[in-house]
Parts: structure tokens; sequence; C-alpha cells
């Protein structure tokens, strides 16, 4: 069976070459833009960060998790920070065992692409933080998946999770595993692990939710505490493995097909839908 491991890092930004994982792992996701601070919530910041990232190309940005990737041998989601015409990048990029970027494939298009960029985008005045994300970022155009060769899989970053019909559209489309990179603070606590319970029994999937932890000082705002938690959760809606809220834990849990094709035939939701009563 393969190795699904969220790598907890902890807030501000990490250098993936400084990240050890001991035991084997075939999938490693990483937060929400894991290589810069979360800069929305201090505005000051953005456009620092933008001529910082405007400077590298993307190249360097990835050259840490290829090299994990290939160290490993497993397969990596990364979230990054990427620089972008006008506005920067909430995005995620997928490196095979051998360290190379793997192509997914967009779900409206269905075309190859290689960047999957946030398609909800957080705008909201809540949990001790304000989060005007559309002010930083373009908004993706579709969801995507990617073939492991182990699972099908999709990507919902952060903000995304919030939304049903994305997980239901993974699903439609065969994803087994859903990573879920996130910058998810204190505040977020009291729902933050059982909406991905909730959300891994209603579409039979695993998901790997991978946080940051910590706090975080930036300019013009009070410190932000980030939650940790990271988390893998199997297709019944069990809670298969949990990190606390330290700095470079990991959750790990075995992904088991056979599981994943028992509990869909047993529950019957793929085909107990009746998409002709709901009105979204």
């Amino acid at each position: 069976m393969a190795i699904l491991t969220a790598a907890q890092v902890p807030a501000g930004g990490v250098d993936a070459d400084a990240i050890h994982l001991a035991g084997r792992h075939d999938l490693i996701v990483f937060p929400e833009m894991a290589n810069v601070p979360y800069f929305p919530v201090a505005p000051a910041l953005h456009e620092w960060l933008a001529e910082t990232l405007a400077g590298q190309d993307e190249e360097s940005l990835f050259s840490p998790y290829r090299r994990l990737a290939r160290r490993t041998g497993s397969y990596v989601v990364a979230g990054l920070c990427l620089p972008g015409p006008g506005l920067t990048r909430n995005a995620a990029v997928v490196f095979d065992r051998a360290g190379e970027l793997l192509p997914g494939r967009g779900l409206l298009s269905g075309d190859a692409t290689l960047v999957y960029d946030k398609t909800h985008l957080c705008n909201v005045r809540h949990y001790g933080s304000v989060f005007l994300e559309d002010q930083y970022f373009r908004a993706g155009p579709e969801l995507v998946v990617w073939d492991l060769d182990f699972a099908r899989m999709g990507v919902l970053i952060c903000y995304d999770r919030h939304f049903p019909e994305a997980w239901s559209t993974l699903r439609a489309n065969d994803a087994g595993i859903v990573a879920v990179p996130t910058a998810s603070p204190a505040g977020t606590a009291p729902t933050f692990l059982a909406e991905m319970q909730a959300m891994a029994l209603q579409q039979s999937v695993y998901a790997v939710v991978a946080n940051r932890a910590g706090p975080e000082s930036l300019p013009g705002i009070r410190t932000t505490e980030y939650l940790g938690r990271s988390a893998v959760f199997g297709p019944d809606g069990s809670v298969l493995n949990v990190a606390g809220d330290g700095l470079f834990e990991q959750a790990r849990a075995p992904y088991d097909p056979a599981a994943l094709d028992s509990v869909r035939a047993a529950m019957g939701l793929a085909t107990s839908r009746r998409p002709a009563l709901y009105q979204i």
C-alpha cells in the first residue's frame, strides 16, 4: 500500500531542502504557499514579495521540491506562491517520483496543465484576521486531476475545501485522493478537522490535509497563530492520523485501494445521488 503524508511546516515560508522526512512516502503534501509568508493578511508585504518573486524564475522555486521528490522517491504536492503577470499566483504543482513536473488534466478544457491555480479566493473577515485574496490573486479557471502510479488525485487549496461542489467534481472524475494544502489559523480549530472528515466521508475519498503551524508576525498586523493539525482521512470518514501543533510534524497513513472500492460499494453514495433534485 502507498503511504500518504501531510507535511506540516512552520508559518512564514519554509526551505524544502531543510525538510527531513523519515520512513517511506509515496505522496507528500505541503501547505498553501509554503515558500512564503501568508501575505494577504499584511498588504504592506505584497509589493516586496511580488518584487522578490519576480526576481526568481520558476525553476529556482521548484528545485527544492524536485530534490525532495528524488530523495524520498515520492510524489510531492507543493503549494506555492508563483510570480504571474500582474497578480501573483496562489497555486499548486505536482512532482513525480523522479522530481519532474507531472502534468494534470483540466476538467473543463480537458487540456494538460502543470499548475493548478486556487479556484475559490478567500474574501472573509473572520477568525481574527482579514483575508482579501482577490486583491492579490486571480482565481483559477478549472479544477485539475493528476494520475499517480497508484491513484488519481485532485487538489483543493485552502478555501477551496469549503465548497462541496468542488469535491463532488473531483470525485465524479474518479479522484481517489484529494490533497488539500492549507494555511488555516488557530481560529478555525472548532471545525477544521470535522469539515475535512465530513468531506472525505461524503465523497468516499482519501483526504490529505497539510497546514502551517506556529506564529507568523508580519508588518502592520498582530501575530497570526496557525493551527497545525495536519491530517489524513479515510474514505469512510475515519481519522487515520493527525499531527499536533508543532513545527515540522507530519501525519502519515496508508492508502488502500481495496478499502476505497469497498467503502464506495457499501455506502453507494455515487449511485444514490439525484441530480435532478438539486438547485445549485
